[in-house]
């Protein structure tokens, strides 16, 4: 494998999400943990590479849900049949199971951090236990997304209605916009006989505006890099929560609005690097902290900032 000092530059809603919380953190990972996975790299980059790895139950939660539905979708595509609700339940307490069990060993993690599970919530316990606060939470959750993952109106509408035909699911596309790479992943995309495409976004927490911009994002992609229509483009965004359809509704405005949004990000992004075409970063403490103290109490990288609010 070759050696690239610096990581690739490119943009994406995540990494906009992460550079306005916390700079410092965006510093870790996207800078400091890079080359972390090298025998040879440094200590510190090692470090912040398998901490970088660590998973948020309530966001894990989330990766299984996406995980179940792609699983239905895949086999739907294939055999023309979904999975019943105890088989999609059965396979998300098993993806939880499994990481928690695999959680309880740290030194294993630590040797291996892309082939097991660490759930952030033990590495940090004092208890080495999840709070029984949080398991009751999951559990409720768990049974409540997949109930509302069976029964939602996409499910019911569109995948399972001959006229539309699956494009992709899960895959990571880029585009390039003005010399800035940016990347989108999509749940689920869907076009209709009639060329009307669909977007499915599956969320497993509360309704937030941050969705909505990511769905625009969803949308300037299929219209620019795909050539769709405005008028021939849905977005759907299924809170599995609380078992609600939320349709976007697509115009010009909101896409100058998302890709004014990049422009202004990638360059604020660039004003923290030393070299923008190497994309070497400035040094690590001119990355500014978080503003917001909440930030700080479920930072992956609470172990090794220094800068933290008490």
């Amino acid at each position: 494998m070759s050696f690239h000092p610096h990581p690739e530059k490119s943009w994406s809603h995540s990494r906009d999400q992460f550079f306005q919380e916390c700079p410092r953190k965006y510093y870790y990972q996207y800078y400091g943990s890079h080359n972390g996975w090298r025998a040879d790299a440094p200590e510190r980059a090692q470090a912040l590479y398998r901490l970088k790895q660590l998973l948020n139950l309530y966001l894990y939660l989330g990766e299984t849900l996406h995980d179940a539905a792609e699983m239905y979708i895949n086999r739907w595509e294939q055999k023309g049949v979904g999975f019943l609700r105890d088989e999609l339940f059965q396979r998300v307490r098993n993806l939880l199971n499994q990481a928690y069990r695999e959680s309880l060993d740290a030194d294993a993690w630590w040797q291996a951090p892309k082939r097991r599970k660490m759930l952030a919530e033990l590495y940090y316990s004092q208890e080495k236990r999840l709070a029984d606060r949080a398991v009751a939470e999951i559990k409720s959750r768990m049974g409540a997304c997949v109930d509302h993952l069976i029964q939602s109106e996409s499910l019911h509408e569109v995948i399972r209605n001959p006229e539309y035909r699956l494009v992709e699911v899960e895959k990571l596309n880029s585009f390039y916009l003005q010399g800035i790479k940016v990347y989108v992943k999509l749940d689920a995309l869907y076009r209709h006989e009639a060329g009307k495409y669909v977007i499915i976004d599956w969320k497993s927490g509360l309704e937030d505006d941050r969705n909505e911009e990511q769905m625009q994002l969803y949308a300037y992609y299929l219209h620019n890099a795909l050539g769709a229509p405005l008028e021939k483009i849905e977005i759907r965004t299924e809170y599995l929560l609380k078992g609600s359809c939320h349709k976007e509704e697509i115009s010009f405005q909101g896409l100058e609005a998302i890709e004014q949004k990049i422009l202004d990000s990638a360059a604020e992004m660039d004003l923290m690097l030393l070299d923008p075409e190497a994309n070497r970063p400035r040094p690590e403490e001119e990355f500014r902290p978080a503003l917001d103290a909440r930030s700080c109490r479920f930072c992956n990288f609470r172990a090794i900032c220094t800068v933290q609010h008490r």
